[in-house]
């Protein structure tokens, strides 16, 4: 296990979170019913609104994953939101970057960094 590497991809999901979630408000504002409209699909997969930001952290989560193989699945995790409630964009966006912002704190803990 590289310590230092693990703290800079940490890191680094940190920040492409943090710029994320301005990029996904930003697109879903601009979408039909903007943050207070419904997310229409409310089964499968998270709905994307940036995929540049969305590629990078499944290359992070990889390079974690290479590195920290018992916390895969944490890692790997999709926050449970899409529940059959049709939740408005700006909660759904929220909640999406809120459960890896939480999945970065587990691991910092469990390694503790």
């Amino acid at each position: 296990m590289n310590k230092n590497k693990i703290v800079q991809l940490l890191n680094d999901w940190s920040k492409l979170l943090e710029i994320g979630i301005d990029i996904a408000k930003s697109k879903a504002a601009n979408g039909h019913g903007g943050l207070n409209g419904r997310i229409r699909r409310t089964t499968g997969c998270p709905v994307i609104f940036d995929f540049n930001t969305y590629s990078k952290q499944q290359k992070i989560q990889k390079s974690l994953c290479d590195e920290l193989p018992n916390f895969e699945k944490l890692i790997n995790s999709v926050p449970e939101i899409m529940d059959g409630y049709a939740w408005q964009c700006g909660d759904f966006i929220e909640l999406y970057f809120n459960h890896y912002k939480i999945v970065v704190l587990k691991i910092k803990k469990a390694i503790n960094l």
